[in-house]
């Protein structure tokens, strides 16, 4: 038997409308495998807004009922929900797996026949929409005088609290499965009187009607019947146990391409196969996530193109492509769903050279300003290039180039005077996010220049007015308390300070290395044994603790640990050297900076060739610190502090 043959056998399909599941003539029970009702009140909202964010993408143009239905029928595409398996057997038909939402379901009918009988109080509104009676047989199996006997989905443990709904009777919660039912029918409620009630006038007719319509005959569910009994417990198990649901961008594959013609459908699924197998094969190293996929993709994509606000930027967070039918935006750009010839050229032209350059910006060690950001974990540089790029953009490698040493810029002048935080930080990219989209390289510079200007006024570093470009905030004064907050930023500071030493003068250091060897080093959970580690030059050692006492012997330590964290105080060891001289005086430490491999420790110490020096400019080029009494001179620390800012002035004043 071929496998085909053998599934065949186990399980059969069948497809059918939420009318046709409730239209049947007996009863679905509970089987044993599913007894209790678990879904949660946000399970049935999920629900709930899945359904109207397709109902909603179509108008309403008629008010009669005939002609509503024939409206939907002929206008409104098919939502396929899920599936559901059952086991037949001579004298009942059971639910193995999906009494969950068929439960729900149910609950929302009894919520309708309330609705429809409220209607039919009103001699005028009958005729006008759905009959109450309509409703009660899909809730209801009857027996042969026409009663209703029991619930369509059914379990014995339930009718009661079923029956209470029905009749608007307070229902007491005693389980869990009571718990929920409760707790979801007054969330379905509270939802259909918001979608449904017009206030002083009652109900919506029309809107109720296509709604209806649309929930009873434009959803597809699947029924999966399993043909032989011994197998039941085998697949429940293999479904609940083992099944994967879907993500999000397999989801909004279906929308996209679902529609397209056979030779369209077969290209645009080559090409989106492609990307998701590229994906799948992608690594990410040293990064916050572990593992990339489409959705990070499309999150960044959408938000890039389409986000202009906090509030627009959240909503595609998690289930995301519930925008594609929310955001008018969204379907405009890929109009309505309708045009076969566009939906295939998005997939196959713009989508397809997003998702490439976005998954190369992930994993690729070309662009050395964007793995500086990663190595801070300031991930939304991917946004703001991607938002910047134009399809096809001859500009392309300008901005992937130079929107992350400007995004770099940005980031790194807040932190040094003390601008940033974490929070606030994030709201500065909304904005920026919808100001350098699509925008030609030379507007991107001047919106970021600005950006960061505006912020520097409002934190009070700058007056108004005070400066016009970005090179022209870089002053000494300004700079000279720069200070180890972070001690993440204190080390990239001084990577990048190295890295910049080690080009001038052409000579290796632990922070020349290639950009994937670098990553590795610079050790940003300070767990690994080689890496990049930060070293006080004032230890706590007690020759240096005397600095900061007086003569009465109080000790001030406010202003050593002040002095002690200026980021011209602070130095990078490598692997654990910093270990080795960790609580030393600066004299036990300065054989320590000049074997470092570091270039900015062996300038500290003066453990530099003359021939070597002539290449440094001038105010890089400082006098070596000579211990006094076996500790760092204090007279010292504020040309330690300039020559400090020089660097910082060299790397990031112009970019």
């Amino acid at each position: 038997m071929n496998g085909a043959n053998t599934v065949k056998s186990l399980i059969t399909p069948h497809d059918q409308t939420l009318r046709d599941v409730f239209e049947t003539s007996r009863s679905y029970y509970i089987d044993i495998y599913q007894r209790e009702y678990k879904w949660t009140a946000d399970n049935v909202k999920t629900l709930l807004d899945d359904i109207e964010v397709r109902f909603t993408q179509y108008d309403r143009r008629k008010t009669n009922p005939s002609e509503i239905r024939e409206d939907v029928l002929q206008r409104f595409e098919p939502y396929f929900l899920n599936t559901y398996l059952t086991s037949t057997t001579a004298t009942s038909t059971s639910i193995v797996d999906g009494q969950q939402r068929l439960t729900t379901f149910l609950l929302i009918l009894i919520k309708f026949y309330h609705i429809l009988l409220a209607v039919e109080k009103d001699e005028s509104a009958r005729g006008k929409t759905f009959s109450s009676e309509t409703i009660k047989k899909l809730i209801f199996e009857t027996n042969d005088f026409g009663e209703a006997e029991r619930f369509k989905i059914f379990n014995e443990n339930r009718e009661t609290a079923f029956r209470r709904l029905i009749e608007k009777a307070p229902l007491e919660k005693t389980d869990q499965t009571t718990t929920r039912i409760a707790t979801n029918f007054a969330t379905i409620a509270e939802y259909f009187e918001a979608l449904l009630h017009t206030g002083a006038n009652g109900y919506d007719l029309a809107k109720t009607t296509y709604y209806l319509t649309y929930l009873l005959d434009r959803i597809s569910i699947v029924e999966i019947r399993i043909e032989r009994q011994e197998n039941v417990a085998m697949i429940f198990e293999v479904v609940n146990d083992r099944g994967v649901g879907l993500k999000p961008y397999e989801i909004l594959k279906g929308k996209l391409i679902g529609n397209l013609n056979p030779s369209q459908k077969e290209k645009a699924n080559t090409v989106w196969t492609e990307l998701q197998d590229k994906y799948f094969r992608a690594t990410l190293k040293n990064a916050t996530e572990k593992t990339l996929d489409l959705d990070s993709f499309f999150q960044t994509f959408f938000r890039a193109k389409f986000a202009d606000s906090e509030n627009e930027y959240e909503r595609f967070e998690g289930d995301y492509h519930y925008e594609m039918y929310r955001n008018p935006r969204v379907r405009e750009y890929f109009k309505d769903y309708q045009d076969r010839d566009l939906l295939f050229a998005r997939i196959t032209t713009e989508i397809h050279y997003f998702a490439n350059l976005y998954l190369d910006l992930r994993t690729s060690y070309e662009y050395e300003a964007a793995i500086f950001n990663k190595l801070l974990d300031q991930n939304q540089q991917y946004l703001l290039i991607l938002s910047s790029v134009m399809w096809n953009d001859t500009e392309r490698e300008e901005k992937t180039s130079a929107i992350p040493e400007k995004f770099d810029q940005f980031h790194t002048v807040l932190r040094l005077l003390d601008a940033y935080d974490s929070n606030s930080f994030q709201r500065l990219i909304y904005p920026l996010n919808k100001d350098v989209r699509n925008k030609k390289f030379s507007d991107v510079r001047t919106t970021f220049e600005s950006a960061l200007i505006t912020t520097l006024v409002q934190q009070n570093v700058l007056k108004e007015d005070q400066c016009i470009t970005a090179a022209d905030i870089f002053e000494f004064e300004r700079f000279k308390g720069v200070h180890n907050r972070w001690t993440n930023f204190s080390k990239y500071v001084l990577m990048r300070i190295d890295r910049h030493l080690a080009q001038l003068l052409d000579k290796p250091s632990y922070a020349s290395e290639n950009l994937e060897e670098l990553e590795d080093r610079f050790n940003k959970n300070n767990l690994k044994r080689y890496g990049m580690h930060l070293e006080h030059v004032y230890t706590q050692h007690a020759a240096n603790r005397a600095l900061f006492t007086n003569p009465q012997g109080v000790f001030d330590e406010a202003r050593f640990q002040q002095t002690r964290n200026l980021l011209g105080m602070v130095l990078l060891l490598k692997d654990k050297q910093n270990l080795s001289s960790n609580n030393e005086v600066y004299k036990d430490k300065q054989d320590t900076y000049a074997q470092s491999n570091l270039i900015w420790n062996e300038l500290l110490v003066g453990h530099m060739h003359d021939v070597d020096l002539r290449k440094l400019p001038s105010e890089l080029r400082p006098e070596p610190v000579t211990p006094v009494n076996g500790v760092f001179p204090i007279d010292k620390v504020e040309a330690r502090q300039k020559v400090t800012y020089e660097a910082i002035r060299r790397i990031w004043s112009d970019v």
